[in-house]
């Protein structure tokens, strides 16, 4: 009686564990917006300025310097520098790790090469010259 409990036990358990489990999956609140009519004055406007750098900021620069100005056109030049010279940083950055990144690729020795390598060291623990 006690060994069919036991094994009954165990199979309800390892049947258990193999069972999906359900997540709750929640939006993150980060990009949780409220609502136009919720929005105080100052949200609204904003939203006004975030919906006119969206409709701005992928311009080209000679399109933006034909169709902004004031304000505008300052902020849209000032994020294209930023830009611009974030960019030759990271280049710069790029040069000087790409030979950590991708290191010159030395040639195999040959068998023959290694052998006179090695009489080399050996005439030369002798100390005598030896020139290839």
């Amino acid at each position: 009686m006690k060994t069919s409990i036991v094994v009954l036990s165990t199979l309800l358990v390892g049947a258990q564990s193999f069972a999906p489990v359900t997540t709750v999956t929640r939006g993150q609140a980060l990009f949780a917006a409220i609502p136009v009519d919720d929005m105080s004055e100052s949200q609204l406007e904003i939203k006004k300025i975030q919906d006119k750098w969206n409709e701005i900021r992928f311009l080209d620069r000679e399109e933006a310097q034909k169709s902004l100005d004031g304000e505008w056109l300052e902020a849209f030049n000032k994020f294209h520098e930023q830009y611009d010279s974030d960019m030759e940083r990271m280049e710069e950055i790029v040069n000087k790790l790409e030979k950590q990144i991708n290191p010159p690729k030395v040639e195999k020795k040959t068998k023959g090469q290694r052998r006179r390598d090695a009489f080399a060291a050996k005439l030369e623990r002798a100390g005598h010259a030896y020139n290839q």
